[in-house]
C-alpha cells in the first residue's frame, strides 16, 4: 500500500516541489527531481488520461515505442491512489518482451535485467505504488538519493507546482550511444530505462 506521510504545508509551502509519480519517468522528469529540494508526490490530484503516469517511452528496433499500463475503469473519476491496474491484458509480458527487443544488446541490460524482470510477473494493485517502487528501485540502482513526501491532501497552489508538465521538452540534451543508432538518429527524453541500460551509472552525470 502506499505509504502516507504527515506534510507541514503551512511550513513548507514556500520550498515543495510537487510532482506526479510516472512510470520510469524521463530524462527531463528526472531532471526536475534532481534540482528540487523537497519532493513531494501527488497522490491526491484526479488521475488525468494519456500523459505518463501510466506509460512511458522506449527506443524499439521500429523507433519511439510506448508501453502503456492499462488502469481499471471504474465509471467515475479516480484520485491517482485509488487508480487500480487492470490485468485483463498481458500487458506485463508485452512490455517485458519490448524491453527485451528494445535493450538485450545494449551494455548494461544483462546486468539489471534481476531488478526490473519482478515489474512484469508479479501483480501489483494500485498503480502509484509500482510506480514508486519502480522510482526508488531506479535510484538505488544509480546510487542517488532522491528523498520524496507524499501528499496527504491536494493543494491548489504550491510554490513549485509540476503536475500538470508534460516533461517533453528537453534543452541542449547530451547525446549517448543509443542501441538501434544505425538506423535511427538519436531519440533524446526517453525513459530513464533507456539511458540506464545504455549508460549504467554513467546516468547520473546525463541527469544532472
Amino acid at each position: 500500500m502506499v505509504r502516507s506521510v504527515s506534510v507541514d504545508y503551512s511550513a513548507s509551502l514556500s520550498k515543495m516541489a510537487l510532482f506526479p509519480i510516472h512510470y520510469a519517468g524521463n530524462i527531463a522528469y528526472y531532471k526536475a527531481l534532481m534540482a528540487s529540494d523537497t519532493v513531494v508526490f501527488e497522490q491526491h490530484e484526479h488521475f488525468p488520461k494519456q500523459t505518463f503516469r501510466n506509460r512511458m517511452e522506449i527506443l524499439g528496433p521500429n523507433g519511439i515505442q510506448k508501453l502503456v499500463i492499462p488502469t481499471v475503469k471504474t465509471g467515475e473519476r479516480r484520485t491517482m491512489n485509488n487508480v487500480g491496474i487492470s490485468y485483463a491484458e498481458h500487458w506485463q509480458k508485452d512490455h517485458w518482451k519490448s524491453l527485451e527487443a528494445a535493450y538485450r544488446r545494449s551494455p548494461y541490460f544483462e546486468f539489471y535485467e534481476d531488478e526490473f524482470r519482478p515489474f512484469y510477473k508479479e501483480e501489483t494493485e494500485l498503480l502509484i505504488d509500482f510506480n514508486l517502487k519502480l522510482h526508488e528501485t531506479i535510484c538505488r540502482l544509480l546510487q542517488i538519493e532522491l528523498p520524496h513526501d507524499l501528499s496527504t491532501e491536494y493543494q491548489d497552489t504550491v510554490a513549485s507546482d509540476h503536475r500538470s508538465k508534460p516533461f517533453t521538452q528537453l534543452e541542449n540534451p547530451a547525446t549517448y550511444m543509443q542501441v538501434f543508432e544505425d538506423r535511427h538518429p538519436f531519440t533524446p527524453n526517453l525513459s530513464i530505462l533507456d539511458a540506464l541500460f545504455n549508460l549504467g551509472p554513467r546516468t547520473v552525470d546525463l541527469i544532472r
